[in-house]
């Protein structure tokens, strides 16, 4: 079977899934869709260039937008943020890195630096 059947055969009955665990909580991670990417993607808007995407989200320094991301690709939402920053940095950064594993990081970086681009541009007055 050829890898795009593959992914299309495991998404469909729901094979495809990863498992992360923060603060010593599993919590599982199914690939996100546009709704939870945007979600994760407005938390995580001002990381910067970098080698590898765990150096990327490491860039950022904030623990908070980190766990509020995670939530949005776990969830949908930000409901589980409070619980997902008693884990540590590196729990959840590692988490982060799993769960943006299942699109590729190209994808992901090109929509975060439009999301980056377009909040320029609703932030800074045309003179």
């Amino acid at each position: 079977m050829n890898q795009g059947a593959k992914v299309v055969s495991e998404s469909i009955i729901g094979s495809d899934f990863r498992t992360v665990i923060v603060g010593g909580k599993s919590y599982t991670v199914y690939p996100p869709t546009i709704h939870k990417m945007s979600g994760a993607i407005s938390h995580l808007s001002n990381v910067q260039d970098a080698e590898s995407l765990r150096e990327v989200l490491l860039s950022l320094g904030n623990s908070e937008a980190y766990s509020k991301a995670l939530s949005w690709l776990i969830n949908g939402d930000e409901s589980l943020s409070e619980e997902l920053s008693k884990g540590t940095l590196d729990e959840v950064v590692d988490a982060l890195d799993e769960s943006l594993s299942m699109i590729d990081s190209k994808v992901f970086l090109k929509a975060v630096s439009l999301a980056r681009n377009v909040s320029l541009l609703a932030a800074k007055p045309r003179l």
